[in-house]
């Protein structure tokens, strides 16, 4: 019997659960067919906030500001990345610390009754903003936000396919292609599923999704990795005029 992984991407409003694929879930479950949920979009979130990967951020700010001396020995730099080489600059002298701690009693505030407090659940926003505008830093120009979903890759157009084609493959900037390999690379290995199905309801999901599937497909190219949701149904027939869909 197959065994199926279902995957909801980034990004959606984590507050709002996401129901299509639980459905679906049930019914293959009731049918015998193992089925395992990630619900991705709420593990990139809470994976956002944690000392693992905000360690992991300040390593690429690092490696980012370390090549950008680097070409400046040998050439001027132009005048955008040399406010970017001082934008990471300012980055290397936050208390990291200090808002991994934050984030931590902010994660406590969201998940339990203080967050009807009003002025403790403002307070957790901010602290989450705060380090979502460090991350953001890391993945320049992308602007990566927690609340309200309104991420930007800014180089990449979600509904050019061009873009779509070349986003999996940019380390510096598309974040999903590290949320991949940490979260949902991970979660196959473990399981290993036969089948893996993705869905994409919204435009702003595109990126992640379409990241998501070629990733997968290239590190396990005997998984069957199909795609579906509300934004493939309404495009399905302009992808299939497009030959490397």
């Amino acid at each position: 019997m197959k065994k199926v992984m279902l995957i909801f991407p980034p990004e959606w409003v984590p507050t709002a659960p996401y129901l299509a694929l639980p459905s679906l879930a049930a019914v293959l479950r009731q049918n015998g067919i193992e089925t395992v949920l990630k619900d991705i979009n709420v593990e990139m979130f809470d994976h956002f906030f944690t000392s693992g990967f905000l360690l992991f951020v300040k390593s690429k700010i690092q490696a980012r500001l370390r090549a950008l001396r680097q070409r400046e020995q040998g050439e001027r730099l132009s005048p955008e990345d040399a406010e970017l080489k001082q934008m990471l600059s300012d980055y290397q002298l936050i208390d990291l610390d200090h808002h991994i701690t934050k984030v931590a009693r902010a994660k406590k505030i969201m998940r339990g009754p203080e967050f009807y407090e009003i002025e403790k659940a403002e307070w957790a926003l901010n602290a989450f903003r705060e380090v979502m505008e460090y991350i953001s830093v890391c993945y320049f120009p992308a602007s990566i936000n927690f609340y309200p979903v309104e991420s930007n890759l800014n180089v990449y157009r979600p509904w050019v396919s061009e873009d779509l084609l070349k986003v999996p493959y940019d380390k510096q900037v598309n974040v999903y292609a590290d949320i991949c390999r940490q979260l949902v690379l991970r979660s196959i290995k473990k399981e290993n599923p036969d089948v893996v199905g993705i869905s994409i309801g919204t435009p702003v999901q595109l990126m992640a999704g379409i990241t998501f599937a070629t990733l997968i497909k290239e590190a396990y190219p005997d998984i069957h990795v199909t795609v579906g949701g509300n934004v493939i149904t309404r495009l399905k027939d302009e992808f299939a005029k497009l030959p490397h869909f």
